[in-house]
């Protein structure tokens, strides 16, 4: 082989090998997202998507014309995690609730000593604080806490998870939506 075709070659599989090694001389490691999400697990209807929170062992079916950013928020009281969702409605077609926003907070949180839904209510939301129950996915008993708010709150096998929404101006009706999708959500641990 002529020394200018093999001097190609190799300029072409060093520039194959730097695109493909990833980021930084050398390759080094690939950038991985630090919120874990598929929709393997979550079995959604329609056009319904499904949002599999793998790291922290819930899942959900959501309208698919809403878009999302998440966020991670580490919280002290009560000991747990936030992950926030700034909630979007993008049809694929102009539509009148196109734009609309809001905003939903999935807290995941240990049970710390709890012993059931009331007791950590208790002692993380007050101890006036008055529950509803309800039916919310395979939850092993889930509430409504009373209030200006519809948060919501479940019991798992090793977490507390609570659902606040805050609508944004126009009214999304994201707690209608995801009232309605309460059978959906499945908790892993």
């Amino acid at each position: 082989m002529p020394r200018a075709i093999r001097a190609l070659a190799a300029l072409g599989l060093l520039a194959l090998t730097a695109c493909s090694a990833g980021p930084g001389i050398g390759g080094g490691p690939r950038p991985a997202p630090s919120i874990q999400t598929a929709a393997g697990s979550v079995r959604c209807t329609g056009s319904d998507h499904g949002l599999d929170e793998v790291q922290f062992g819930w899942g959900f079916c959501y309208p698919g014309d809403w878009k999302y950013r998440e966020k991670l928020q580490p919280s002290q009281a009560p000991k747990g995690v936030d992950t926030t969702f700034d909630i979007v409605v993008a049809p694929p077609t102009a539509q009148p609730d196109q734009g609309l926003f809001g905003y939903m907070i999935i807290g995941t949180y240990e049970l710390d000593g709890s012993t059931g839904l009331d007791e950590w209510a208790r002692r993380n939301l007050g101890p006036d604080v008055q529950l509803t129950p309800l039916q919310w996915g395979n939850a092993r008993s889930a509430a409504v806490v009373e209030g200006p708010r519809r948060q919501r709150i479940a019991l798992t096998a090793h977490h507390i998870v609570t659902m606040d929404i805050r609508e944004g101006e126009g009214n999304l009706g994201l707690d209608a939506e995801m009232g309605k999708r309460l059978t959906t959500w499945r908790f892993d641990f």
